[in-house]
């Protein structure tokens, strides 16, 4: 029986996210309307589905072809296999990871995790900084800084590695901000404790979010953060949603008005970076 054809590159990475989210072999094949075996293969061979084996022995690279190869490395867009492909597999994925060994500004480096920031969310987080470049411990004390922090069983989402050329500026990525997971939890913290760490829905609507903090912030703001205190939240469509916001407002709670796409300058991502360490 002959050999079908093989999966194209947006098909093998559709494959391999769905099964990363738990879809069975046969979801996934229906979803993409091709057969399960070649589902089964992709999966089962990872990174290698799709290369061939070359018979005899690898061609020699020239020092053109190794200037080429460095040339398309330092673009820090392409994986070895991919650049291996721009020259029509004369070359192997390992005479490809040599050539580039020979250089030593160029690493491969995960991409670090950034959000993806339009020119109105930079002017926001800009404005921030100067109606808060005057706080000090006393202002920052009252502030009960939240999250949802989520954990996926199958690994962190978002990590993304590339061939980093150590003479230009490192790449990030654009994260999503919310992708399928397994187990989702909120809490809190500030200056003098912590909330309770809620266990929560990945679905959670903006009355469930209500219900997260009627039981776990209201009653220990004034303990955390002292009378007065200040609920720092992002701006999530379940914390800025009308319903929300009018609850907010009816428990009286002051509220840090916040940059979108901000998290680096929340301090419980921090936190959330150790707990993924222990988890």
């Amino acid at each position: 029986m002959g050999r079908g054809i093989a999966l194209t590159e947006g098909e093998s990475a559709q494959v391999r996210l769905l099964h990363e989210q738990g879809e069975s072999e046969r979801e996934i094949a229906k979803y993409i309307s091709r057969s399960k075996t070649a589902v089964h293969n992709c999966i089962n061979l990872g990174d290698d589905y799709g290369t061939r084996k070359s018979s005899g022995r690898p061609k020699t690279t020239s020092a053109r072809d190794e200037r080429q190869i460095v040339k398309l490395a330092s673009n820090g867009q392409l994986s070895v296999r991919e650049i291996a492909n721009n020259f029509h597999q004369q070359f192997s994925r390992g005479a490809v990871h040599n050539v580039l060994s020979k250089f030593p500004y160029l690493e491969w480096c995960k991409k670090v995790g950034q959000p993806p920031l339009s020119d109105a969310h930079k002017q926001a987080r800009l404005d921030f900084a100067k109606n808060h470049m005057t706080w000090g411990d006393k202002e920052w004390g009252k502030v009960v800084f939240s999250d949802e922090k989520k954990w996926n069983l199958d690994g962190p989402d978002g990590f993304k590695y590339y061939w980093h050329d150590l003479r230009d500026d490192p790449q990030f990525f654009k994260q999503r901000q919310m992708g399928g997971g397994s187990v989702m939890f909120w809490g809190g913290f500030g200056n003098n404790g912590t909330t309770p760490l809620a266990q929560i829905s990945t679905r959670l609507d903006s009355e469930g979010y209500q219900d997260i903090l009627k039981d776990n912030l209201l009653p220990y703001g004034t303990k955390i953060g002292g009378r007065g205190w200040i609920f720092q939240q992002d701006n999530a469509s379940i914390h800025a949603s009308t319903s929300t916001s009018e609850w907010c407002r009816r428990k009286n709670l002051r509220l840090l008005p916040w940059p979108s796409k901000s998290p680096d300058l929340n301090p419980i991502e921090n936190l959330g970076g150790m707990l993924t360490r222990i988890v």
